[in-house]
């Protein structure tokens, strides 16, 4: 489909910028399990988002349809030294910051 053809559909893309949880809702395959991710677009028909991209840590962009994607909640008292949710959790390897 084309930026015309789109266009037409009543289709657009917008910028976002906000941390994500990555899940395969089927709880098989490599993303069974959730992924914190920073989502960088939304493509929505009308006002219903149809497909996310998200940018993970290693830098490899992937595009999910919306039942794979939910906004990481607000965390109350998070230290203001941390950007996002991803800077603030602790390495698995190491249990700490």
């Amino acid at each position: 489909m084309t930026c015309a053809s789109a266009r037409a559909y009543g289709m657009r893309s917008i910028a976002t910028d906000r941390d994500v949880i990555v899940r395969d809702p089927s709880g098989k395959g490599p993303m069974a399990y959730p992924t914190i991710a920073r989502e960088v677009r939304t493509t929505l028909m009308a006002e219903t988002p149809v497909k996310h991209t998200v940018v993970f840590a290693d830098g490899t962009a992937l595009n999910f349809s919306p039942a794979w994607i939910k906004p990481v909640p607000d965390v109350p008292n998070m230290p203001l030294v941390y950007d996002n949710l991803a800077e603030c959790l602790p390495c698995l390897a190491t249990r700490s910051h």
